[in-house]
C-alpha cells in the first residue's frame, strides 16, 4: 500500500493554505479571577498568509493539547509514518506564586510552540493543532492590558 505523498512539488511552506499558523509567541500573561486567581497566556499568532492575531490559553490547555497529540501521534502508543517525538512541555507545577509560575513557563512555552510549529506539515494541518492556535469569538472579544513582551516593529534604515 503506497503511503500518502507528502507535500513536496515546490516545498512544504508554499503549499499550506494561507490560514496555517506559522509562528506564535507569548506577548504577555494576564490575571483573570473566579473561584480562584490562574493566568492566562496572551499569544501573537502569525499564519503563512501575514495575518496576525492574538489568542488566549491557560496552560492546563497546553497540556491537554500535549496529551492529546501524545495520544495520535506518538510512536511510544502507536507505530506507523504517522508518529514523531513530541518537543518537551515544561511541567506542571502545583505549589508556589502563580504569577511567577507563569513568567518562569513563557520561555519554555515559546520553545515548545516554536518546536510544535515546525513539524511537518501533515502535523500542521491537523485538527488539533489548528484548534488550540484557533481565534475564537472568545478570544477575539479580549482587550489585552499590556504587551510587554512583543518586539515593536523595526525601521529599515
Amino acid at each position: 500500500m503506497a503511503l500518502p505523498r507528502q507535500l513536496r512539488e515546490e516545498s512544504d511552506f508554499e503549499q499550506l493554505p494561507d490560514n496555517v499558523p506559522v509562528s506564535a509567541t507569548i506577548a504577555d500573561i494576564e490575571e483573570k479571577s473566579g473561584f480562584i486567581v490562574y493566568y492566562y497566556f496572551v499569544i501573537e499568532v502569525k499564519t503563512k498568509g501575514g495575518s496576525k492575531y492574538l489568542i488566549y490559553r491557560r496552560y492546563r490547555q497546553f497540556f491537554a493539547l500535549h496529551q492529546r497529540l501524545e495520544l495520535k501521534f506518538s510512536p511510544d502508543v502507536q507505530s506507523g509514518p504517522y508518529t514523531f517525538v513530541l518537543p518537551t512541555l515544561p511541567g506542571k507545577v502545583f505549589m508556589g506564586n502563580k504569577q511567577e509560575i507563569a513568567e518562569n513557563r513563557i520561555p519554555e512555552l515559546n520553545t515548545y510552540m516554536k518546536k510544535l510549529l515546525c513539524l511537518p506539515t501533515w502535523v500542521l494541518l491537523d485538527d488539533l493543532i489548528r484548534m488550540f492556535f484557533y481565534q475564537s469569538e472568545w478570544d477575539s472579544q479580549q482587550v489585552p492590558k499590556a504587551l510587554r513582551r512583543l518586539r515593536p516593529p523595526t525601521r529599515k534604515v
